[in-house]
């Protein structure tokens, strides 16, 4: 027939292709048991002819094909110009065909970014994929740069406020108050934190929404945590619940074994700020681990945290105060003046002398080096000598009240009673000017300026 010679004609072309495919098939099967040669046989030449009669297509439809496809352009790994098929996020985490961020890429955009403004774009343009780490990111980056610029500025400037006014913080705001559920211990704190740092009230419905948060978190929340909220709530002048306050706090004072001396003396000091008053099972747990962990503890951690067991009416115990003492005689040239004004106010409002050889160190300093020592100060070491019955010496302060009375703006009414308050208790008498300088700062008067201004020297 017809047939006969074009298929032979074919056969002996494709000899080889046929060979090579029954070999293979041959040691693919070798291994197992799947029949017997003539049947492999069989199979391979099956599969032979089926492969190359689809290698060997004719060149045009290879060309056609090849044309089709350069026409319909690149196909994705989910569907046609690397869309998914059924909508979605592009492939490859990169950036959407209409220059948007998302993902990662958002995540590393709004870090490396070195503006508010930048950072504020990037929000608002990319709002439907903010998730709640994009959020904490750009919250955190926004107070780092806002800080940054305030330094620049100076320190009074402000910023918080012209926030507050613009469209694209607003985006975060919501963003916050829609995820909050998303949001862990560390980030809840950090949203406080971020808040406080650039000065920014974001008003009390999302005050509340966050703190409550952390509330709910219990014992997840780290002291770490439970400083940075509290440091806020100082800062942004917001006082939750006292019951709100009692129970972050136990949870901070529930894990301090993890805590380092600086964590503890900002949650103590925030806890002074806040008028929180915590229960005493917990400063005698706090003041246990900072004896515990002494050897490692700063002169200005040790300062903060004489003077804030103190404000918070918690008298440390005698073992505490011997250390604070020890270390100023060991380590009292690291001891700035700040350090030592706070740790004297500390004994004297403990009702603690401090050794002599510390009252001598601290005597010697103020003699030889008053000029170092700001104005509040030198007044609160002064003051704290005289009402631990030690003698500042006259000197000492004569040369107080001349300084109040040569620069009367930069004193406070409240100094210049301390003062006065000293010359009183150690029997010796002041220049008139700083007599009338005192009167004239405490115009309206109480029980105790009245006392003095009235004494008779």
């Amino acid at each position: 027939m017809l047939w006969q010679p074009a298929a032979a004609s074919w056969i002996r072309q494709n000899a080889l292709f046929l060979k090579m495919a029954t070999r293979c098939t041959f040691r693919v099967g070798a291994g197992g048991r799947e029949g017997t040669p003539s049947a492999r046989s069989a199979r391979a030449r099956r599969i032979g002819v089926i492969q190359v009669a689809h290698e060997r297509r004719p060149a045009a439809t290879v060309c056609a094909a090849r044309q089709e496809q350069s026409r319909r352009g690149p196909r994705g790994p989910g569907g046609r110009d690397g869309r998914r098929e059924g909508g979605g996020r592009p492939a490859g985490n990169d950036r959407r065909g209409d220059g948007r961020l998302y993902g990662k890429n958002l995540q590393n955009a709004i870090k490396e970014a070195r503006s508010v403004d930048e950072i504020l774009d990037m929000v608002a343009a990319n709002e439907d994929f903010l998730d709640h780490i994009h959020t904490c990111t750009a919250m955190y980056k926004i107070a780092k740069l806002a800080q940054s610029e305030r330094r620049g500025r100076g320190k009074r400037a402000g910023g918080g406020a012209s926030l507050l006014d613009d469209d694209r913080f607003s985006v975060l705001k919501a963003s916050i108050e829609s995820q909050i559920n998303k949001f862990d211990s560390w980030a809840t704190a950090n949203l406080l934190y971020s808040f406080a740092l650039m000065r920014c009230n974001p008003g009390y419905s999302l005050l509340d929404l966050l703190t409550g948060h952390a509330v709910s978190l219990g014992s997840l929340l780290s002291t770490v945590d439970v400083s940075n909220a509290f440091w806020a709530f100082s800062q942004l002048k917001y006082r939750p619940h006292p019951n709100v306050l009692h129970e972050l706090w136990e949870v901070g004072a529930q894990n301090i074994s993890t805590a380092d001396i600086r964590l503890l003396a900002g949650l103590l000091e925030s806890g002074v700020k806040t008028g929180h008053k915590p229960s005493k099972a917990s400063l005698v747990a706090m003041s246990d681990h900072i004896l515990g962990s002494w050897s490692s503890v700063t002169p200005r951690e040790a300062a903060n945290v004489f003077i804030s067991f103190i404000r918070l009416g918690f008298i440390p115990p005698a073992e505490l105060l011997d250390a604070v003492d020890e270390k100023i005689s060991r380590d009292f040239g690291t001891f700035s003046n700040r350090d030592l004004a706070l740790c004297l106010s500390a004994f004297r409002l403990a009702k603690h002398k401090p050794s002599e050889g510390v009252l001598a160190m601290v005597l010697r300093k103020v003699s030889t080096s008053f000029e170092d020592f700001n104005e509040r100060d030198v007044v609160q070491i002064l003051y704290s000598l005289a009402k631990m019955n030690v003698d500042p010496g006259a000197k000492n302060l004569d040369r107080c009240a001349n300084t109040m009375v040569c620069h009367p703006d930069t004193c406070t009414a409240e100094s210049t009673l301390r003062v006065l308050d000293a010359y009183v208790t150690t029997g010796y008498e002041p220049a008139q000017e700083f007599l009338s300088l005192v009167k004239q700062k405490n115009k309206k008067t109480n029980a105790r300026s009245g006392q003095l201004l009235r004494h008779k020297f």
